[in-house]
């Protein structure tokens, strides 16, 4: 990694090249998406609101859906479960969008 001065735009592409090779590389997914965690806490970036459910909150390991991470609908909570440490994390969304969708599709 280079040293950087303030520049947002190369933390961001650093943290989407160590996400997409943590993915693809199993047996260093955990090391890589610490790493990338830690860019992102050292630098102060924000992410978007999906890449925010990329890792685990507690393990800081990085969420897979069907491989390591359970998404499930429930009472208007879209809830992410960590396979590996058993921790969940809730999203309200809105009911309405979901209806207008099965709306367009019929």
């Amino acid at each position: 990694m280079a040293v950087y001065r303030n520049d947002g735009k190369r933390f961001k592409r650093d943290f989407d090249y160590l996400i997409k090779t943590a993915k693809e590389d199993k047996s260093l997914s955990e090391r890589y998406t610490y790493i990338a965690k830690r860019i992102l806490l050292s630098k102060k970036i924000r992410l978007s609101k999906e890449e925010k459910f990329l890792i685990c909150r507690s393990c800081n390991r990085l969420l897979i859906p069907g491989v390591n991470c359970r998404i499930r609908l429930k009472q208007g909570f879209l809830t992410y479960k960590c396979l590996n440490c058993g921790s969940v994390r809730k999203v309200k969304y809105d009911k309405r969008v979901r209806r207008k969708s099965n709306r367009i599709s019929e």
